[in-house]
């Protein structure tokens, strides 16, 4: 039994965890020989129902390609056209409707920024959708703590269960 709670919690354990998107250290993950970055949208780039980017986040995008990384937006989120808006106003490719945490949706967003899985980071504040995904496919995980408070109950719920395997891994 507890070879398989091992196994488990190496599902869900993220390789790195921060406050935020501006508290990684991108020359550590540069060392490490990772070129590039799939970016959740909702919660970790940004706060959930904002539909503009802020100068802070242009910004950091900008420094990301400025320091040679390749980034993708790689959001479950089912408006596509923000999505859209959002990767053109940051000139980066934006998936929508991605599927997180199935490995096709990582894979396509490898696909079009030309990145292998052992080369790549992923960015997200859902550890049963981003962090599971990214460990499935051997990408470097990365979990920052969401910046909007839940609403819907569902979500909440999620969060809970979140937290509770966080304190076990």
């Amino acid at each position: 039994m507890n070879e398989y709670w091992e196994k488990f919690k190496q599902l869900f354990k993220p390789n790195l965890t921060a406050k935020d998107i501006y508290n990684i250290d991108f020359g550590k993950l540069k060392a490490k020989g990772i070129n590039a970055l799939l970016v959740d949208i909702d919660d970790t780039l940004l706060p959930r129902g904002v539909n503009d980017i802020s100068p802070q986040i242009f910004e950091w995008v900008v420094a990301r390609k400025e320091e040679g990384f390749k980034v993708c937006l790689t959001s479950n989120s089912y408006h596509p056209l923000r999505v859209k808006y959002f990767g053109d106003t940051l000139g980066v490719p934006a998936m929508s409707l991605s599927l997180k945490p199935f490995p096709f949706a990582f894979r396509r967003s490898l696909k079009e920024i030309n990145a292998k899985p052992e080369e790549t980071a992923m960015i997200g504040d859902q550890l049963f959708m981003d962090i599971l995904g990214a460990n499935l496919l051997g990408i470097y995980s990365i979990y920052v703590k969401y910046v909007t408070p839940e609403g819907f109950f569902l979500r909440r719920w999620m969060r809970q269960a979140e937290d509770w395997v966080l304190k076990r891994i």
